[in-house]
Parts: C-alpha cells; sequence; structure tokens
C-alpha cells in the first residue's frame, strides 16, 4: 500500500497573511458535502472584487497547498460591482485555520478573535496577519485609516498589535441602526499613516494606490489628526 506523505501546514509570512485575509474576506463551510453525503465540506470561500488582488491570493495559496482552483466572477442581479471568488477545499488548510487559527466555521462576524498563535508568534508573524485583515477589510475611517468590525474582542485584539508596534490609534463604538448591531471601530491617527503603510507587508496595490492619492501628501506635510 502506498501512503501519502501529506506536510502539515504551519505559521508562516504567508499562512499568517492568509488567515488575517479570510478572517476579513473569507468563509469556512459549517456543514457537510451532500444531503447523502455527511462528511464534512472543508470549503474555503475568499471573496474579493478586485480580481488582481484575488489572482495574488491564488498564488500565496498555491505556495501553501496544491490546488487546481482558480478565481472565478460571481454573477449577482442588480449588482453593478463585479465581485470575484476563490472556492477550495483542502482538509489540511481547512484544519489549520478553524484549529490553530482559531477562525470559526459559518458565521463568524461576531465572534473572530486574533488568534493565541499570532498573540504568541514573532513579530514578523504579527505584521503579516494585521495586512492580511487590513487588506480585506480594512480601509479609509473618516479622514483617516482604520477597521471597523462587530467583534468587540477582535477590535480589542487588533488594537494591541497596532500598540505593539508603536501605532497610535482611537477606538469606537456605535449602534448600527440598519442591523440594531453594536460595531467597533479603530482609527489610526493621521500621523501614524505613513509608518503603519511602512511597518505593514500590504500587498493589496489597488487599495495601496487609492490610500496613497488621499494621504501620502498630507503624511509628508506633517498634518496630525
Amino acid at each position: 500500500m502506498n501512503f501519502v506523505t501529506v506536510k502539515k501546514i504551519h505559521l508562516t509570512a504567508d499562512t499568517a497573511y492568509l488567515a488575517g485575509l479570510i478572517i476579513g474576506d473569507g468563509h469556512l463551510a459549517n456543514s457537510t458535502k451532500s444531503k447523502t453525503d455527511l462528511s464534512p465540506d472543508y470549503q474555503i470561500m475568499i471573496d474579493i472584487s478586485d480580481i488582481d488582488f484575488l489572482n495574488d491570493v491564488h498564488l500565496i495559496i498555491k505556495s501553501i497547498i496544491n490546488t487546481k482552483s482558480v478565481p472565478k466572477e460571481s454573477k449577482v442581479r442588480g449588482n453593478r460591482i463585479s465581485r470575484h471568488y476563490l472556492c477550495i477545499r483542502n482538509k489540511h488548510l481547512f484544519y489549520f485555520l478553524n484549529r490553530d487559527m482559531e477562525i470559526p466555521k459559518g458565521k463568524k462576524s461576531d465572534t473572530i478573535i486574533v488568534p493565541k498563535l499570532i498573540i504568541e508568534g514573532s513579530d514578523d508573524a504579527k505584521k503579516h496577519f494585521l495586512a492580511g485583515y487590513f487588506d480585506a477589510d480594512g480601509g479609509f475611517r473618516g479622514q483617516s485609516l482604520g477597521f471597523t468590525t462587530a467583534s468587540k474582542d477582535m477590535n480589542k485584539g487588533v488594537s494591541s498589535l497596532l500598540t505593539y508596534f508603536g501605532i497610535e490609534h482611537g477606538l469606537d463604538s456605535w449602534i448600527n441602526q440598519k442591523y440594531g448591531k453594536r460595531f467597533f471601530g479603530i482609527r489610526i491617527k493621521v500621523s501614524m499613516i505613513d509608518r503603519f503603510l511602512k511597518e505593514f507587508p500590504l500587498r493589496n496595490v489597488q487599495k495601496l494606490h487609492r490610500i496613497h492619492d488621499k494621504f501620502t501628501w498630507r503624511c509628508r506635510s506633517g498634518q496630525t489628526g
């Protein structure tokens, strides 16, 4: 009998980045393969509008596991913004994300956290994790950059990482009237934006272009906020 040796997935810069990205813009299935096949469905879904960025993410995943899956375009009626997604089924990557990186299966917006493996990991792992999370879910907040989440624990964890790397920021929370739900936010101090961009290895080129267009001149002129 031939046995196939499966390489265990460990925490690296790429897997830390991928975990952050999936927490922001991904999903782990909480279902079975079919009504007749009740074995777990190890589906990992990433949903991103920017196809160039999704192609880059696809390359990162292919450096971690063997997969024949490719990015596809989703057809959404009445939605003028084209969305793209990548659907992968891989038991070992699924277990790494779910068990080691503590990403919940199914609905996760309220329960995501900064994984203990990241908190106890190297500075490099911390930076790549936060970069992946920002590339997926971070962006403009008022006149600055920041994060928004429905998870109080995630907000607290990201704040701790920013403080660890000396990135000054403010915290806030509010009730979303549409959903009747509390959200939590982080807003990076404007004078810290340049340092934030240099400190963390962001890979979402389109988002970086938008950020530089809006903020670079302000950072260089020494404006604060």
